[in-house]
């Protein structure tokens, strides 16, 4: 009977001393630990790097210049390495896309493609074979990369133009800086964020890439 009551008395005090003590979670894993990993993942967006700056988005649309005026002061060969590395950057679940703007524009494809490496490899082989030659048809480029960009199936907050030139607007006679921004803005209905990188020191370009820029929620660099 004693010995039945000792038993009782200790199982009775590793009780209580149960309940007393606190609730420990594992050091290594906080609470919901899992799922907040699987929410991260969710949001990883690509980024590239290009001309010195890092972009972030998961669709990428690139209007560049292929004017006459590229082939000068090893702009252009600049302009096929910096987007060579930044295509090679992405991976497969990104979108691309590539206008070159000058007269004609000429569009890589007409809607975004997955960038898986065939795609990759298809878009490096394009760039290579275009050269500098025409006009400087900006608001035509910069609308036609609109309408590719508008395909994407990616969230409208994650897609990106971005806009790389030399120059001002010289194209069959629609000169005015005013009305390149206003046919872009216009075109812009859906207000895509389009960055713009100037190359060069001509200040009327520089003023147009900024317009462009701040009219349509982007950031405007400048590289010599």
């Amino acid at each position: 009977m004693k010995i039945l009551i000792v038993l009782l008395s200790g199982l009775w005090v590793l009780t209580a001393l149960g309940a007393e003590a606190p609730t420990r979670r594992p050091l290594d894993l906080p609470s919901g630990g899992a799922r907040q990993s699987m929410q991260d993942q969710d949001e990883i967006v690509e980024i590239i790097h290009f001309y010195g700056h890092h972009y972030e988005a998961d669709a990428f649309v690139f209007v560049i210049d292929r004017s006459g005026s590229m082939s000068t002061g090893g702009k252009w060969g600049t302009l096929l390495e910096e987007m060579v590395t930044a295509i090679q950057s992405l991976s497969s679940n990104a979108e691309l896309g590539i206008v070159a703007f000058s007269t004609p524009i000429v569009p890589w494809n007409d809607q975004m493609v997955d960038s898986g490496p065939s795609a990759r490899a298809l878009a490096i082989t394009f760039l290579s074979e275009l050269q500098p030659m025409g006009a400087t048809c900006i608001s035509l480029g910069v609308n036609a990369g609109l309408q590719i960009l508008r395909t994407s199936s990616k969230e409208i907050d994650s897609r990106r133009l971005i806009l790389i030139g030399d120059g001002g607007q010289f194209c069959s006679g629609n000169n005015d800086a005013e009305m390149v921004v206003a046919e872009i803005v216009t075109g812009n209905w859906d207000m895509h964020r389009i960055d713009t990188i100037f190359l060069g020191n001509y200040t009327a370009g520089i003023d147009l890439f900024s317009a462009i820029a701040q009219e349509n929620g982007g950031q405007m660099r400048i590289v010599q």
